[in-house]
């Protein structure tokens, strides 16, 4: 899984988009080509900007020490991932978060 981990100290621009008040992450700063770039968080706004790049997950809690989606769910998501041309294909396939925005009235980003 060469590459999937990002350099140390990378940074993510992180701010707030319009009525919504939820952070948004900008992955466009990472890179010009957002094919080989993810977005894991439990928060579907975060991937508000670039909604194929997104992997919804369940929030973590210490509290639940037997929560595995993280070995059994997005672990084996990433390895496929790593294997793809571009993970914009299989993430929008998979949780087609373009239509989750619309369909919750949200104005997603044209711009993916």
């Amino acid at each position: 899984m060469a590459g999937v981990c990002c350099e140390k100290g990378f940074r993510v621009t992180v701010g707030r988009w319009g009525e919504y008040r939820e952070h948004v992450k900008d992955i466009s700063s990472l890179s010009n080509d957002l094919c080989r770039i993810v977005i894991v968080d439990n928060n579907p706004f975060s991937f508000l900007l670039q909604p194929l790049n997104g992997i919804p997950c369940i929030p973590f809690s210490a509290g639940q020490p037997h929560d595995e989606q993280l070995l059994e769910v997005i672990l084996p998501l990433i390895k496929h991932l790593s294997e793809q041309k571009d993970v914009r294909t299989v993430l929008y396939d998979r949780f087609h978060m373009p239509e989750w925005f619309q369909k919750h009235g949200i104005p997603a980003s044209e711009w993916t």
